[in-house]
């Protein structure tokens, strides 16, 4: 049995996409902690961050994540704010194996214009102030990032690779 791998990277980076494949080339489960937060609630992302605000969206977040960590076989998608809240990137590289999936600015931003998906961070910028504010955002975010264990590029990625070295990984 393997301990869990645990998908962050900034929204619109893939994890949810990426993860489902990986789960199944890996024989993996797979979950991700904002479908989770919702089946829980009964609510969307947006509706938890309008009625009760980021910081209750937060502890729910805590909250699955630590429910996750003693998975195994499982492939876990964490919404893009996860690692950079409470002690949740300790907590997943404790118990598992971390893979940052690595997008520049530029692809979030196009991924993100494209997304039929409600983003609660981004719904009141404009789109001529999207760049900007996401690679300041992003600058912020990839301290806690770049501290996986495992750092993939998102770009065109070849998941039969992160499948390689996710099988491989030894801490």
């Amino acid at each position: 049995m393997s301990k869990p791998v645990f998908l962050i990277g900034y929204m619109g980076s893939g994890k949810s996409t990426a993860g489902r494949k990986l789960a199944r080339m890996l024989g993996y489960a797979f979950e991700d902690t904002d479908e989770l937060i919702a089946s829980m609630t009964g609510k969307t992302i947006e509706e938890i961050f309008d009625s009760e605000g980021e910081d209750a969206f937060r502890i729910l977040e805590h909250s699955v994540i630590r429910s996750l960590a003693g998975r195994v076989n499982t492939v876990i998608a964490t919404g893009g704010g996860a690692p950079c809240y409470f002690d949740n990137l300790s907590l997943m590289q404790r118990s598992g194996i971390t893979v940052y999936i690595k997008l520049n600015p530029v692809s979030i931003v196009k991924r993100l214009s494209q997304s039929k998906t409600n983003r609660p961070l981004i719904k009141k910028i404009g789109h001529d102030q999207l760049l900007p504010w996401v690679t300041r955002h992003l600058e912020q975010r990839a301290l806690f990032y770049e501290k996986a264990h495992i750092i993939f590029k998102g770009e065109n990625p070849d998941l039969n690779e992160l499948a390689g070295q996710i099988k491989s990984f030894r801490p």
